[in-house]
């Protein structure tokens, strides 16, 4: 079974499988065990208890709300992002030194690109120039973090 059909079959996102099978957690196509796993997947998946349970294990709502705003971010870019969001003045704090804290942090080194990049969101949401929508509701990036 293949990532299209799998998505269809299990009720999944198609980047959910994709991820799953970059982390080595099942493998394309899909054998038996990864028909088992995503099938458990697929009944509990969008399930509020679960999704509930799976976010109270992570302490602190600030980490919460990244964690909502920001998913298809790893864990790495919300470091990066929270860094630069809780620096006053971004033009004190260098690409660089925020390259040598995640090396320090994670034993990991990042692209320029990727800081700069990560740089210019945390810059748009202290400008709120990004938005959430909500149903009919925006809401600034800036104010549900408390920036």
């Amino acid at each position: 079974m293949e990532l299209k059909e799998a998505s269809t079959t299990f009720g999944l996102p198609s980047k959910v499988i994709a991820r799953m099978e970059n982390e080595g957690l099942i493998s394309l196509p899909l054998d038996d065990a990864g028909i088992n796993a995503l099938s458990v997947l697929g009944r509990l998946w969008g399930r509020t208890w679960f999704v509930a349970e799976s976010l109270r294990s992570i302490k602190g709502a600030r980490e919460r709300g990244m964690l909502l705003l920001f998913p298809d971010h790893d864990k790495i870019d919300r470091y990066i992002l929270n860094t630069f969001l809780g620096e006053t003045n971004l033009r004190n704090l260098s690409s660089e030194v925020v390259r040598y804290r995640v090396n320090r942090a994670f034993g990991m080194e990042v692209e320029m690109e990727k800081i700069r990049r990560l740089r210019k969101i945390a810059v748009d949401i202290r400008r709120k120039k990004l938005k959430f929508q909500l149903g009919k509701l925006n809401l600034s990036y800036a104010d549900i973090l408390g920036l």
